[in-house]
């Protein structure tokens, strides 16, 4: 046999190993995807968004030295009072005037076998650990909406909602413009693992961001963020 023959031989039964063992990143024991982007929009549209009380805000300081009370609701009497159940005025604790201030949030929910195809390729298989090995989230304009800050929930597909006792932290979202690498702890991996592992369950995923509007601000508009993920799954 000559030299040429059997270095093509030779290479043919590396590649064969390799078909055998699993080529590239997926290989017989373990399985690596990304999850489809995930979008999550805010907009002053929303029937979650509050509106400013008829009478406004309040202009006044509310924490500090200077303070003329310290309940936003109830302020002097020079000033209308507030029914904050209707409306959520509060201090901030930023300005240290009073403020609109509530919570909005946005659902996304990922079905694995339906929304990933190579996991919908080996349904059937018991996967023992699911890991995210990535995960960033970015966002292209902050200009239109007053966030002061986001965080990013798991939790099954009929929770409530972020708040509900079923859902889990997984990262701060930044604010920053651009992408941002997020660093999970081990409970949010735990906590992806556990839903990720039983694949034909979907579950959701939540996107909280808190408002802070000041006096005599009208903002309209839609802030939009993206999230991208990849994870590996052992069998």
């Amino acid at each position: 046999m000559s030299f040429g023959t059997c270095a093509r031989t030779m290479v043919f039964v590396v590649c064969l190993g390799q078909i055998v063992a699993g080529c590239g990143q997926n290989t017989p024991d373990r399985l690596n995807f990304a999850l489809p982007t995930l979008n999550f929009e805010f907009s002053s549209e929303s029937t979650q968004w509050r509106q400013a009380p008829p009478t406004a805000v309040p202009n006044m300081v509310c924490a500090g030295p200077q303070a003329l009370a310290t309940d936003c609701c109830s302020p002097p009497a020079t000033l209308p009072t507030v029914d904050c159940q209707q409306y959520p005025v509060a201090c901030d604790p930023l300005s240290n005037f009073c403020a609109l201030t509530f919570d909005m949030e946005v659902v996304t929910k990922v079905d694995l076998v339906a929304d990933v195809a190579e996991v919908a390729a080996v349904d059937g298989r018991v996967f023992t650990r699911v890991s995210l090995v990535s995960l960033s989230t970015s966002v292209s304009d902050l200009d239109d909406l007053p966030i002061r800050g986001a965080n990013l929930y798991i939790g099954p597909g009929n929770a409530g909602g972020a708040s509900s006792q079923a859902a889990t932290l997984l990262a701060p979202v930044s604010l920053t413009l651009g992408t941002t690498l997020v660093t999970l702890s081990a409970e949010a991996q735990q906590a992806f693992s556990d839903f990720a592992q039983d694949y034909r369950t979907p579950f959701s995923l939540w996107l909280d961001a808190h408002f802070v509007i000041p006096n005599g601000s009208t903002p309209v508009g839609t802030d939009t963020f993206r999230v991208n993920a990849r994870a590996e799954a052992v069998y």
